[in-house]
């Protein structure tokens, strides 16, 4: 009970990053089963990077995005961008496998200011912060060229 306290507000914020827009197609989860498991009662979710424990749990998980078809999701889901040494190439590889028009949304313990530098370096678009407790839910959306 005391995990859906936490993980709800997180859920409707991402939910609302998402918008009208990203609501059809699959989407990939990296790195949080809750938030994996909680998307997974609405649409198709493709868990990345989870646990080893986490990864037994959720059918279908894979370590990174690289088997990811190009361009065929509506949105990526990933948290600790603001925590990755490496964020840039994680971005790229993120923004790879989601659409054109669709939608990365990251989830950060604090750091809004990095956290929107970040996707702004990206190369993301429309970007918009929302804030659920101490978490701050960045989302932009990919624009390929």
């Amino acid at each position: 009970m005391l995990t859906g306290l936490f993980v709800t507000p997180t859920i409707v914020a991402i939910t609302e990053a998402l918008g009208r827009d990203n609501a059809e197609g699959p989407i990939a989860v990296v790195g949080d089963a809750k938030i994996a498991a909680a998307f997974r009662e609405s649409r198709e979710v493709i868990p990345v990077g989870m646990s080893a424990r986490a990864a037994k749990k959720l059918e279908g998980a894979i370590a990174d995005t690289s088997s990811i078809e190009a361009r065929s999701l509506a949105a990526v889901i990933g948290i600790n961008v603001t925590a990755d040494e490496a964020w840039s190439e994680t971005l790229r590889a993120w923004s790879r496998v989601v659409r054109d028009g669709g939608a990365i949304v990251f989830i950060d313990k604090g750091k809004a200011d990095e956290a929107s530098r970040r996707a702004l370096c990206a190369g993301l678009s429309e970007l918009e912060q929302r804030h659920a407790g101490r978490s701050v839910i960045t989302s932009g959306l990919v624009t390929h060229l």
